[in-house]
């Protein structure tokens, strides 16, 4: 447009008086021979131009990649985990046991040991003389006493009114008799009645204080061949654990490679795959998206 008003203020406008001879029409001409001339050779300057290089852009350098890998960063956070299981019924019973204070676990036992010391030592200091008392009354009332914890209370009650009903039969059923042979013959006799009414006495006191108080859990069963198998019972818990829960994420990319044959490392926060792109001065600007052989 500037070469198209050059040439129309050069042309169209110059008075007619410098040249006569020209008409309009041929400046017409002219103008238009001038126009065509610019049109054919301002593109191809211009497309000249464009394809030459500015002098300073530099390319991209491609290095190939030595090695890469990624890097993980882990977060620990404390956590609690909670599951359901399936437990049977006797482990439960025998953790709740357990769990209890030791002197409730075993009061039973307790008691039984104490009253089994104390009846042992009646029956002793009742029965027998005072010179046997003194010697026996250690080991005499050890032994009840652990008889007792095995028994518990009810055994020892048991034990005590079995001996007792006993004893009031070898009274009435034995037939009184006279002499020194056979009045000693009686007193065994007598005793073997008491001892034996009292074990039986202990063994239905322990069955009956069983039955009403019934131990927290059942004996196990036997692992015998010719042993009952037991129905095992399960139940449905939740079960709980309290812990450290670590997550890892990838954090970036260490990355190899080698300029003007130098080795250097880079950290990248994606995937460079198998080359860079590098400025001149060895700055990365990216991937190469390049496949290397």
């Amino acid at each position: 447009m500037y070469i198209e008003k050059i040439m129309g203020s050069r042309y169209l406008t110059k008075p007619f008086r410098n040249d006569p001879s020209q008409t309009l029409a041929s400046r017409l001409v002219t103008v238009a021979a001038a126009l065509a001339a610019a049109c054919i050779y301002l593109p191809a300057a211009a497309q000249g131009n464009t394809d030459a290089p500015e002098g300073n852009v530099v390319p991209d350098v491609v290095a190939p990649v030595l090695y890469a890998y990624a890097t993980l960063a882990h977060r620990q956070t404390d956590s609690q985990i909670c599951w359901q299981v399936l437990t049977s019924q006797r482990d439960v019973l025998v953790r709740e046991h357990n769990a209890k204070p030791w002197l409730l676990r075993n009061l039973a036992p307790i008691i039984g040991a104490a009253m089994g010391g104390v009846v042992g030592g009646l029956v002793l200091k009742k029965h027998f003389s005072a010179q046997i008392v003194k010697r026996w009354a250690l080991p005499v009332i050890a032994g009840s006493g652990a008889a007792g914890l095995m028994v518990g209370p009810g055994g020892v009650a048991g034990f005590v009114v079995g001996g007792a009903i006993g004893e009031k039969i070898g009274k009435l059923k034995l037939p009184v008799v006279t002499g020194s042979a056979a009045a000693t013959k009686r007193r065994k006799l007598q005793l073997a009645i008491t001892v034996g009414s009292a074990a039986g006495g202990a063994l239905l006191g322990k069955t009956l204080w069983d039955m009403v108080f019934p131990p927290d859990v059942q004996p196990a069963p036997g692992e015998e061949p010719d042993d009952d198998i037991p129905v095992e019972v399960f139940v449905r818990e939740q079960v709980c654990s309290s812990g450290v829960q670590t997550a890892y994420e990838q954090s970036f990319y260490r990355v190899g490679y080698r300029f003007k044959g130098e080795e250097l490392v880079a950290d990248l926060p994606y995937d460079p795959g198998e080359a860079l792109l590098l400025s001149a001065t060895g700055n990365i600007t990216g991937p190469a998206r390049v496949r290397i052989d």
